[in-house]
């Protein structure tokens, strides 16, 4: 069984327009979701390309989980029914403007980036979906709780360096380390041995020509950059130590599409 395409209406791309207009600062009254809330709005079926993390652990219970969050959001209206005309029974669901627009704004991005950071401290995520000049921003913790934030899209490549070093360990930059893909294992591990905690950047806007990836190990005195390059069937590794000012601009790298990179 697959989801039906969506079909936007008039509404859901309103409600898109007005949370899109919202300032970093009213939005931060934008509401937070659960994992199973996202699933129940956007369709129980409908493939996710976000974290899910407390729906993983229960995977069994997927349905069952969508469904009595969704009976929790319609009991306080966050989302109700709607009866069509020409029908005695509702036809389709929907729900307040605000929870609306960040739904519609999730699936109609030009652009999507993506950072998962792992430590010990567990994992945590941030999508970022790219709507001209704004940005919404959907940030996951380990328990599945969804938080949404709205801000220029010149602020992404800042954001995204603070998923992937939040104590600003990025200290100065050094000379790139380019590894052949059979000497990586073997000669990449000391270059990365005192790292804490490794975030996987992934930006992408279509097929795979648009993908730009990035990955930045964290230490507790400095921060490297990992990129792979393949060409003529061989791939290359390049570790590379980074400022906080390298930071941002490799990352700005990943938030525009290849075309867009200078």
């Amino acid at each position: 069984m697959t989801a039906q395409p969506i079909e936007w209406t008039t509404r859901d791309l309103e409600s898109a327009r007005k949370v899109l207009a919202l300032t970093p600062e009213e939005s931060q009254g934008l509401p937070t979701l659960t994992d199973e809330e996202i699933v129940a709005l956007d369709g129980i079926e409908r493939e996710q390309f976000v974290a899910l993390p407390f729906l993983e652990k229960h995977e069994e219970q997927k349905y069952l989980a969508a469904t009595v969050a969704l009976r929790s959001l319609m009991s306080k209206g966050i989302a109700f029914p709607v009866v069509e005309e020409g029908y005695n029974e509702p036809t389709r669901l929907n729900a307040n403007e605000r929870v609306t627009g960040i739904m519609t704004l999730r699936r109609t991005a030009s652009r999507i980036v993506t950072g998962q950071r792992t430590s010990q401290a567990g994992r945590h995520w941030l999508f970022a979906y790219l709507h001209d000049e704004s940005v919404l921003e959907e940030e996951v913790n380990d328990g599945g709780i969804h938080a949404f934030v709205v801000y220029p899209a010149s602020r992404l490549a800042e954001r995204l360096a603070v998923l992937g070093d939040p104590e600003n360990c990025a200290a100065a930059d050094s000379s790139p380390v380019v590894l052949e893909q059979a000497t990586f294992e073997e000669a990449g591990a000391p270059l990365l041995a005192q790292s804490r905690a490794v975030t996987v950047y992934t930006g992408a806007s279509g097929g795979p020509e648009t993908f730009t990836n990035l990955t930045v190990y964290s230490a507790p005195d400095s921060v490297k950059t990992l990129t792979a390059e393949k060409a003529s069937g061989a791939v290359t590794f390049t570790v590379t130590g980074v400022s906080a000012s390298s930071l941002r601009a490799a990352l700005q790298s990943v938030v525009d599409a290849p075309a867009e990179s200078t």
